[in-house]
């Protein structure tokens, strides 16, 4: 029998089967113990799923449970690919209750099969550039090679450990790979999350923080001339950030345009950075939007999607789309868009929710 239950409460340890099938029907099967997440069991027996924050926000490690049980604990119902009455689940928060099969999106050229490599990185600065985003700048340490670089495809995503703590949190470089192991990232805070209130009680510059290596398909794809356009909402508009720095130190000259949205203007962030791509980038413009905003915003008002599937609609030619922010702004997305004719195979998404 199939069955999602709501929280993970079983008392008594137990192991079970655990058999996921990959898109071409290869199979692996894993031993998993009723208190660990079927994530976490994959990656001891020595496969690296896919997945993001790992704490049941951002839908990356979706998969479909298509026999047996398993407890989800706490998550976000919106972020699952496949509805969870249908059998949709999420790995990092799946811990068994029987024998399983579970059924991944994706080949087995997706599965790694070594962990990620983990960095020491210092932090160089610690700013609060909005009511509730923190910007975070590290220096990555010199490895046992003595390399220090910051390798990593514009739009994937690294894991950051909380200090004092086991808790792992995803977020995006927003400037681009180089050989200095710069990394930045603008970071929302949240009452009562692990990393906010470690950002905003505990950390100074000069502390040291573990990094994890960059993993994601989140990024830009090659497709000639073809116009790109990008939509944020939030924080989401760090790896838009970092694509679009990329395409200014490349030389990329397709027209660029870029759609950001906050709900109040005191969380407008990254204006001078878009202005300085703006400068050099010879054909890219950028609106930013807020959706409620008050008398002292005296910019455009409205959401990101809308703004950019009213534009859209005029065009003769369909750009390539690039979409980060939250589940329902990316489902948003895909149905404006494709609502003015851009075929779905030209809007590329990462969906993300706050994850304290």
């Amino acid at each position: 029998m199939t069955e999602i239950a709501d929280t993970p409460a079983d008392t008594e340890i137990r192991c079970y089967d655990v058999v996921l099938v990959t898109s071409e029907g290869e199979r692996s099967t894993i031993r998993c113990d009723s208190r660990t997440t079927v994530l976490d069991a994959a990656e001891q027996s020595g496969l690296v799923l896919k997945s993001a924050c790992q704490a049941g926000g951002c839908g990356a490690c979706s998969a479909v449970l298509s026999d047996g049980q398993v407890e989800m604990g706490e998550h976000d119902p919106d972020v699952i690919e496949t509805p969870e009455d249908e059998g949709g689940v999420l790995l990092c928060r799946s811990f068994p209750r029987a024998d399983c099969r579970i059924d991944l999106p994706y080949g087995r050229g997706q599965v790694v099969t070594a962990p990620p490599t983990l960095h020491r990185a210092r932090i160089v600065g610690l700013d609060r550039v909005a009511d509730t985003v923190m910007r975070l700048r590290l220096s990555l340490l010199a490895d046992d090679d003595g390399s220090c670089s910051a390798d990593f495809e514009s739009g994937q995503f690294v894991r950051i450990t909380v200090p004092g703590s086991d808790a792992r949190r995803a977020y995006s470089p927003a400037n681009v790979a180089n050989w200095d192991g710069a990394l930045t990232f603008y970071i929302r805070l949240l009452p009562g999350g692990r990393m906010s209130e470690y950002l905003i009680g505990a950390a100074n510059v000069g502390d040291e923080l573990t990094v994890s290596s960059a993993k994601g398909d989140f990024a830009l794809v090659e497709n000639g001339l073809r116009p790109r356009w990008f939509i944020a909402g939030g924080t989401g508009l760090s790896p838009l950030l970092s694509m679009l720095g990329r395409m200014a130190e490349w030389g990329d000259t397709q027209p660029a345009r870029l759609f950001f949205g906050a709900t109040r203007h005191t969380e407008v962030f990254g204006q001078d950075e878009l202005r300085a791509l703006a400068a050099s980038l010879p054909d890219f413009r950028f609106d930013t939007v807020v959706w409620q905003p008050d008398p002292e915003w005296l910019g455009a008002t409205g959401n990101p999607v809308e703004l950019a599937a009213a534009e859209a609609a005029l065009l003769d030619e369909w750009p390539d789309v690039y979409v980060c922010g939250p589940p329902p702004m990316v489902d948003a997305a895909y149905a404006a868009l494709t609502g003015v004719g851009i075929p779905r195979e030209q809007i590329h998404a990462e969906r993300f929710s706050a994850v304290e």
